[in-house]
Order: C-alpha cells, then sequence, then structure tokens
C-alpha cells in the first residue's frame, strides 16, 4: 500500500513538472502594420526556437472564421509590442499586460523568447476574436499530433485574446500617442525593457563672430536633434545633424565714417565772424548722412601785415544706413596770417572734441555703442600773389584719438574696441581764381586723396559786414560731399 501511496504521488508530481514544462507559449499580442494589416504574435519561453507550429482562429465581426498556420518567426521581441495596450500575459484566470516578472499560479515562466506570428491583410474595424490551435486540438489540422514543450500554451486562458480592433490598432497606433507603436517599443524591447513615451526635438544655431578691417562676419551652424523620451525617464536614440548656414555679414565702420565726413568739412571752417555750415555725404561703403553746424570768432590786425584771432564751433556730423553714427563735435581755434612779398601765409591750430554714439545691426543682432575722442590738427597755408589767378600750396598735421569702448546689446556679436591713436599728415595744392569781383573759385588737390572745387561769393553790406556764401564739391575715394557755407563777418 505504502509503495502504490508513493508512486501515486510521484506520478501526481511527475504530472505537474511535465505540464510546467511543456506548458511554455505564455504571451499574446499584436502589431498595426499601418495599411489595414494586422501582425499578430505568441511568445514562447524557449529561447532560440527554430520552427513555427500550430494555428490561429480568427473570428471576424460579421462571424465568419478562418484557421491558418502561424509563418512569421522572431527570436526578439517584435517591434510594437506595448505591455498592457497589445501585449498581454496570463495569471491564469485572465489576461494581464505583460511582465516578464509577473507570478504565475502554477510557477509558469512569464517572460518570452521567442515569437511567432501571422499577418493579415484587409482587416476593418470592430469586433475580433483570436484563438489559439494548438496540435493536436479538435479543430488544429494535426488532430493526432502533439504539442511540443516550445509551442504548447502555459494555460486555456493565453488561448484566446478578444479585442474592438480601432483605427489606430490598425494605423499602428494602438494607445493613439501619436507615435507609431514600432517607433515607441523598439524590437527587442518588449522583455522589460522602458517604452517611449514621447519624441523630443531641438534646434539650436550656433555663431561665431571674427571681425576685421571694416567687416564683422558671423559663421552660423545649424543643429537639429531628435531623441525618444523613455518611461524610465532616460532618452534614446539621439540623432543629431548639422547644416552650415549662410554668413551674415554687417559694416562696422560707422564711427570711422562719421570721421570722414568731419575730416571733409574741417578743411573748409572758418572762424571769423558767424558761419553757418551744411554738408551732405554720400559713402561709397553704402552710409549716407551729413554735417551741419556753426562756427563763430574773431580776427585783430596787428598791423605790419600780421593777424591773429580765436574762434570756437559745434558741428554735428549723422551717418545712417548700414548702421548709424551720431558725433558732437566742439571746437577751438586759434588762428592767424601774415603777409608777405609773394602773398599771404595763414596758419590755424583747432582742437575738436569729439562725443560719438553709434548702432549697428548683423543678421538677427543689434549692437551699440558710445566713446569720446578727440582731434587736433595745425594747418599753415600760403596764397600767392596774383591779380585773377593765385596758387594755393599748404600742408597739415594731426593726431585723432577715439576712446575704447565695449559694445551693448546682443552678446553674439558684441565687440570690444581699443583706442585708437592715428596720425595724420597731407599736403595742399591747387589755385584761387577771381572770375569777377566777389567772385572766387577754388580748386585744391589734396595729398590723402581728397579733391574739392569751391566758388565763393563776397558781398560787402553797410556798416562795415561782408556776407559770405559758398558752395564746394569734394570727392575722395570714401565718398562724395557737397557743402554750403554762409558767413557774415562784422568789422570793429
Amino acid at each position: 500500500m505504502k509503495k502504490f501511496l508513493a508512486t501515486a504521488v510521484a506520478l501526481a508530481v511527475s504530472a505537474v513538472v511535465s505540464t510546467a514544462t511543456l506548458a511554455h507559449t505564455n504571451s499574446i499580442g499584436y502589431v498595426g502594420d499601418g495599411n489595414g494589416g494586422l501582425n499578430f504574435w505568441y511568445g514562447s519561453w524557449h529561447d532560440n526556437t527554430q520552427f513555427n507550429e500550430a494555428e490561429i482562429k480568427i473570428i471576424r465581426p460579421d462571424g465568419s472564421t478562418s484557421i491558418d498556420a502561424f509563418n512569421l518567426l522572431s527570436q526578439d521581441s517584435p517591434a510594437g509590442l506595448i505591455s498592457g495596450v497589445n501585449f498581454f500575459s496570463s495569471d491564469g484566470t485572465q489576461l494581464i499586460p505583460y511582465d516578464p516578472n509577473a507570478q504565475h499560479p502554477m510557477g509558469m515562466p512569464m517572460e518570452s523568447y521567442t515569437w511567432q506570428g501571422l499577418n493579415y491583410t484587409g482587416l476593418v474595424t470592430g469586433q475580433y476574436t483570436f484563438v489559439y490551435i494548438p496540435l493536436g486540438d479538435a479543430e488544429s489540422s494535426f488532430p493526432n499530433q502533439s504539442p511540443t514543450a516550445d509551442w504548447d500554451p502555459m494555460d486555456q486562458v493565453i488561448r484566446s485574446l478578444t479585442i474592438n480592433l480601432t483605427q489606430g490598432d490598425l494605423n499602428g497606433d494602438a494607445n493613439n500617442n501619436g507615435i507609431l507603436d514600432i517607433n515607441e517599443v523598439a524590437a527587442g524591447s518588449a522583455s522589460g525593457g522602458p517604452t517611449v513615451v514621447s519624441q523630443g526635438s531641438s534646434q539650436v544655431i550656433g555663431y561665431i563672430a571674427v571681425s576685421g578691417g571694416v567687416i564683422q562676419v558671423v559663421h552660423r551652424t545649424q543643429t537639429d536633434s531628435t531623441w525618444d523620451n523613455m518611461s524610465d525617464g532616460t532618452t534614446q536614440n539621439v540623432q543629431t545633424t548639422s547644416t552650415a548656414l549662410p554668413d551674415w555679414t554687417g559694416r562696422i565702420d560707422q564711427i570711422a565714417t562719421g570721421n570722414q565726413m568731419l575730416s571733409i568739412a574741417n578743411r573748409s571752417l572758418n572762424f571769423d565772424g558767424v558761419n553757418a555750415i551744411g554738408n551732405m555725404n554720400t559713402m561709397n561703403n553704402g552710409m549716407t548722412g551729413g554735417v551741419n553746424g556753426v562756427t563763430f570768432g574773431g580776427t585783430r590786425d596787428l598791423g605790419n601785415g600780421l593777424s591773429v584771432g580765436v574762434g570756437a564751433g559745434r558741428l554735428q556730423a549723422r551717418v545712417r544706413d548700414n548702421g548709424t553714427a551720431d558725433v558732437e563735435s566742439t571746437l577751438l581755434n586759434l588762428h592767424g596770417s601774415k603777409q608777405v612779398a609773394q602773398g599771404v601765409v595763414n596758419f590755424a591750430l583747432t582742437h575738436a572734441m569729439n562725443d560719438y554714439a553709434t548702432t549697428r545691426t548683423i543678421g538677427d543682432f543689434t549692437n551699440s555703442g558710445a566713446t569720446a575722442g578727440t582731434d587736433t590738427w595745425a594747418t599753415a597755408t600760403f596764397i600767392g600773389n596774383g591779380e585773377r589767378v593765385r596758387p594755393v600750396l599748404g600742408i597739415t598735421r594731426g593726431v585723432r584719438q577715439v576712446e575704447g569702448y565695449a559694445e551693448a546689446g546682443s552678446a553674439q556679436t558684441a565687440r570690444t574696441v581699443a583706442t585708437s591713436n592715428n596720425w595724420y599728415t597731407y599736403g595742399t595744392v591747387g589755385a584761387q581764381a577771381t572770375i569777377k569781383e566777389g567772385i572766387t573759385a577754388q580748386a585744391l588737390h589734396h595729398t590723402d586723396g581728397v579733391d574739392s572745387l569751391s566758388l565763393v561769393v563776397k558781398k560787402d553790406l553797410e556798416k562795415d559786414a561782408t556776407l559770405t556764401a559758398g558752395v564746394t564739391r569734394s570727392v575722395s575715394d570714401s565718398g562724395a560731399t557737397n557743402s554750403i557755407i554762409v558767413g557774415l563777418v562784422k568789422k570793429f
């Protein structure tokens, strides 16, 4: 009797172990292919299974059925299987979200390593039931065979799945989050790996600004990145591409252009009496603008052909187009003349105190700056004797300083500009011609590349006053200038 009981117990244990050993088909799922089709999958505990087995029965919304053999085989979990959405296992009583760490009441292994499947085409939305038909089943094409351990169902629950197939399922987006399931869960990720919950992207444009001479160049590179945000808070599948964008270029010589405009205006300043000046400048660098202001002063005759005088003035230079520069220039002047046998020698020493404000734009960036500076120059000019035509010779020596400054505005293009000290010297040669009494024409060439032609009209008024009006056209390598000067000299 004891021997029989021991044998019975051994057989019972053997049957349980045998059932657990054979019951290795343990997961079920489906993935839409985006074209109205569906790949239906069953997973097995067995790793590296190299054959298909069993069949699957489909019951369609209209009640029609068909049974087909599995013909897809994968050693990795198929892409697109999302636990609890379109991928399930069994706890012995109902289907549950696939979890390789879940516990089965009969101790069945819950992780799948090999999958077999079948592709269905032409499906429509509605309720479907999929039934697993193992070998030996009454509906099997081989009812007299037995299932292998690889593809024997773990329990009866895992054999059947009823779903309401939606358009999202057929489109391959079973959880309707706008991400294709096959992109959300990669092949081989179903066994416990994190899933894609969203996708991210960024676009970053890098800038490198290079300044040289009168031009700044901004080299631009666009970096585009995409990535998957995973359910565990990490990111995966980072993809990055870099593209060189067209350079931005812009001029940085607004203050220098303002100084060029002032340099033209300063050559014809008169500090005797009260004088109004107006210049219109068109520069070859694309900038335009002008200089306007007033000078005043007086001259005293010391006798013996010698006279001296002092004066002051205020000029405003405006640079526009291709950036801006505003220059406020305050001038102090000491001047005089000496009659000699061959003509007259004029001399002058002028000191200008300049305040600068500038703005510029390059691409999407804007910068501004403010600084101060000085310009000091001495001029000696000889005008020869002549009833109608008189030679003109001269020399000018000066130094212009602009203090250093740091630009405000866009950090990507902001510059730190060093203090500059520029000495300059130029000679003057030309001639004056009296066209008729009170009307004088003058043509001058300056060795720094400036040529000018002017016409001056003087009219004596009552009470020892003289009205002067003149126009000048100046041309240089940097641009062209039209000038008007109107002055009034009163003798006391």
